[in-house]
């Protein structure tokens, strides 16, 4: 066990595979710049229990995000205000997804409890009363109610 977790039980894209020079290599980003991005708390490579950085697919795409963003004129504070903001955002894209569907399981819930509550009334309704109608005869699912018309009043 390492600081960032065990790594079988990473997902591939997520496990420190990469040297720092070979990170370096792969980015196009000098070891020392990768280290500041890490200082700064845009990066967390993995680390050995020796303390060796170890960067994942998932690090060397932060990179490329990082790089793509100080191309565009943002300092480090700027790039790691827009990754937190990034990744809010993305956490609260999972929330609703998630509000949407229990929301839709709710409203079946409701649905049921409401439907099982008016078959309730009309049971306890019979009970009450049995020589009363009760909602489910035939005379009253059809529309005929046992009264007359208007026009034959």
């Amino acid at each position: 066990m390492t600081q960032n977790g065990p790594v079988g039980g990473q997902a591939p894209d997520s496990r420190g595979v990469y040297s720092i020079s070979v990170a370096s290599e792969l980015s196009g980003v000098d070891p020392q710049m990768l280290r500041v991005y890490e200082q700064r708390g845009l990066l967390s490579p993995f680390r050995t229990d020796g303390g060796t950085r170890r960067y994942s697919s998932r690090d060397l795409e932060r990179v490329a995000i990082i790089t793509a963003l100080l191309g565009e004129g943002l300092n480090l504070a700027g790039i790691g205000q827009v990754l937190a903001l990034r990744a809010q955002n993305g956490q609260l894209a999972d929330e609703l997804g998630e509000l949407r569907a229990s929301t839709g399981q709710d409203r079946q819930e409701v649905r049921r409890l409401r439907q099982e509550n008016k078959d309730l009334r009309v049971e306890i309704a019979r009970l009450e009363d049995p020589d009363a109608p009760t909602g489910d005869s035939p005379d009253t699912r059809s529309g005929n109610t046992g009264e007359e018309p208007e026009e034959s009043r």
